[in-house]
């Protein structure tokens, strides 16, 4: 699973040089998101792309209320085709989320250790997302979501946890935020295909308190 992100390190400049973006607005920039905040989100308006603020955890257009139980800040790679809440966003809405890192936590015995981990060339990670609109039928309040898309963890993430999140290379940015693209399939082959591009190392436990926002939350943990 993908739980905790860091965002703190994004810069806009690197945002539009490699998402080719002209604009990029304000978002939430903190070593500790968390899922029900939100997050910068990348899709495709149009003919140009757009980055868009979005709250992190799905809310599928057909749902009554925006208050769900089921836990969908995460969507595995294997059955985006079959679960209710993800089989209409794959087919069209896709996103892109950038992150400068994200958090792990390996189970040792009785107790848990965090990791941080980011891409070992120091770029901006992109994370295979999926995104929906929900409305109220009655007040029309409108609400964004994403949703960070999982796949098997390989080599030294698999050390740590069974998961990671489907990072996608820049080869396949365009085929994956476009909308008329529909061949599914081919969507989740390139996500179970991923590059080893992590590197790694041990951080303290006051990362876990999503109320922890600064620099401390990656400080490495010295053994």
């Amino acid at each position: 699973m993908c739980g905790r992100i860091s965002t703190a390190n994004l810069l806009s400049e690197d945002i539009r040089g490699l998402f080719h973006i002209n604009t990029v607005p304000r978002f939430l920039q903190s070593y500790n998101v968390a899922p029900t905040q939100h997050i910068a989100a990348i899709r495709k308006q149009g003919q140009s792309l757009s980055l868009d603020n979005l709250r992190w955890g799905l809310i599928p257009h057909w749902v009554r209320e925006k208050q769900i139980k089921t836990s969908t800040f995460n969507a595995r790679v294997e059955t985006l085709t079959q679960k209710p809440f993800f089989r209409d966003s794959i087919k069209s809405k896709r996103c892109i989320i950038p992150a400068s890192g994200f958090y792990e936590w390996q189970k040792l015995g009785d107790r848990k250790q965090p990791y941080y981990i980011f891409r070992a060339d120091q770029q901006p990670l992109a994370f295979a997302g999926l995104w929906d609109l929900w409305e109220d039928s009655e007040t029309k309040e409108t609400l964004e979501s994403c949703a960070i898309i999982t796949v098997p963890a390989i080599h030294q993430m698999a050390e740590i946890h069974e998961r990671m999140p489907a990072v996608l290379e820049a080869d396949f940015f365009d085929t994956w935020l476009d909308p008329e693209f529909k061949e599914t399939h081919v969507l989740q082959d390139i996500l179970r295909t991923p590059k080893n591009v992590f590197e790694m190392y041990p951080v303290s436990s006051y990362v876990g308190n999503s109320r922890h926002e600064g620099e401390k939350c990656i400080e490495r943990l010295c053994s």
